[in-house]
């Protein structure tokens, strides 16, 4: 943690530093609260709710340390977890939407559909700050994770298309977003051929961004509600999108102060394209400390657990060779290092 003064750190002038620490530590028991929930759950469709909760409360709860100003250098690393929770809710729902498949084989057969719903702001925009934050931190295997999740919704939202189009071979042109407004403005950014126009659209952007918020059913104005025990769900408005699309573009930000845009975090992204840095790259291993490949040998002793199976968490010594179950997800059993030891 930093120890420069909190005021002098912080990156909104919402976030007083009470409500920082006691907003932090409320979204760290919510969170052990639902680990624990996730042992007991007895169905798919219960720990679909539960995987989703810990993979936004983990994400919200870097946000909200963004937000408070620690350094971009210790937060970095951070987001291959959440992540890894955002895959793990993914794999959990696809458990879920094969039982719905066999439940009510009148609605069709089972095909793949990554679980954030495009058509649901706060999926939508939840979705778009996780890709755009990795994208600038340069986080390049995190991003090839995130579109393999979401690839059932390629071709069909014309922002997403562009964000991703450095990552893909096959690239699509869409000049529509499933959600129009706000994010048809700054879709129009990546097809404006003059820099200045480009910056105003952006300019525009960041203006209808939080209006645009307001069906956030987390945290659109709770900067407003702070209750009897200090906290508030206020993390932090970031128009992290937008930050994303002025570094793949290459846009001069110099004039732009506004307060969802996250500046810094494009300075940042700009010094580690410079120096050749990256946080990860795809050539990266998949064994590592926090998940390992099913018929992969075990990283580290300990307790591990799959979404591909309820009730999976079992004890493995290092070197083990990690089960596969047959009836996982595409084929897949990806194991995890247990939050609880």
């Amino acid at each position: 943690m930093s120890t420069s003064p909190f005021n002098a750190r912080r990156r909104q002038k919402f976030l007083r530093e009470d409500i920082y620490h006691n907003t932090r530590k409320n979204q760290l028991e919510l969170f052990e609260g639902q680990l624990l929930n996730k042992n007991i759950a007895d169905s798919t469709q219960s720990q679909t709710v539960i995987y989703q909760f810990l993979y936004l409360e983990a994400f919200w709860i870097w946000i909200l340390d963004y937000t408070a100003g620690e350094p971009l250098d210790a937060l970095a690393p951070r987001i291959a977890d959440i992540v890894d929770k955002f895959e793990e809710w993914n794999e959990v729902d696809q458990l879920y939407q094969q039982e719905l498949a066999f439940d009510f084989p009148e609605d069709g057969p089972y095909e793949y559909e990554g679980a954030p719903q495009f058509s649901i702001l706060s999926d939508y925009e939840d979705t778009l700050q996780l890709l755009s934050i990795a994208i600038l931190l340069r986080d390049q295997r995190s991003v090839r994770r995130i579109i393999h999740v979401l690839r059932s919704h390629r071709g069909h939202d014309g922002l997403f298309e562009q964000l991703i189009g450095a990552y893909v071979e096959d690239s699509q042109d869409l000049d529509t977003c499933i959600i129009s407004k706000p994010y048809n403005t700054l879709l129009q950014v990546f097809y404006e051929e003059d820099d200045n126009a480009a910056l105003a659209l952006l300019q525009k952007y960041l203006k209808q961004w939080y209006p645009a918020m307001k069906n956030h059913p987390r945290w659109y104005d709770e900067h407003l509600n702070i209750n009897e025990e200090g906290y508030a769900a206020y993390y932090g408005y970031w128009a992290f999108e937008a930050g994303a699309t002025v570094f793949i573009l290459d846009l001069d930000d110099s004039q732009i102060e506004h307060l969802v845009y996250p500046k810094d975090l494009v300075d940042y992204a700009r010094t580690l394209w410079e120096e050749g840095r990256y946080t990860s790259q795809e050539t990266e291993p998949l064994i590592r400390k926090g998940r390992v490949e099913g018929d992969q040998p075990c990283p580290q002793t300990g307790f591990w657990e799959t979404p591909a199976k309820l009730h999976s968490r079992s004890h493995f010594e290092q070197g083990q060779i990690m089960p596969v179950f047959d009836d996982a997800v595409h084929g897949e059993t990806s194991w995890y290092w247990s939050e609880e030891q």
